[in-house]
């Protein structure tokens, strides 16, 4: 897909991962504009999106035997900088997409009346530190996507 090393699945996780936070940002505007139902739409698919890229790569890295497998050819692959990278990536992005998976459920539950309600606060604010999350697993993915399948 982006004429690299790597495998179609990682080029979809990765153009999800770039996706992400843009359309995070764009769900967020229509909030202000008060479509309320589209944004809760918009983040659940998202959000499942996310989570079958992650699944499908995990699964890709799994039939290859390991990441070693995955980043082959890579003159990184092995090397101390591409485990600390791919460390701190995986890290952030698990914080993230854990934060993101409450913050939906909450909401889904809580919102079931009128907006704005007592949890609205708590939701703006847990949905920047997500969007926060999305931006810096995207950084941290095109890191390790240059490290493993460009250099």
């Amino acid at each position: 897909m982006f004429g690299t090393r790597a495998y179609f699945i990682v080029d979809f996780a990765y153009l999800v991962t770039l996706m992400a936070p843009l359309i995070a940002f764009f769900s967020l505007r229509l909030v202000r504009k008060g479509k309320h139902d589209i944004h809760k739409r918009i983040q659940t698919l998202l959000l499942t999106l996310a989570l079958l890229a992650v699944v499908a790569l995990e699964i890709q890295i799994r039939l290859l035997g390991g990441s070693q497998g995955l980043t082959q050819g890579s003159p990184y692959a092995g090397s101390g900088l591409m485990r600390y990278t791919a460390a701190i990536h995986i890290f952030g992005a698990v914080m993230t997409y854990v934060i993101w998976l409450w913050l939906v459920i909450i909401s889904r539950r809580l919102h079931r009346s009128a907006l704005p309600g007592t949890f609205s606060r708590r939701h703006k604010t847990m949905g920047w530190i997500v969007i926060g999350g999305l931006c810096f697993t995207t950084v941290s993915a095109s890191a390790v996507y240059f490290l493993a399948f460009v250099a």
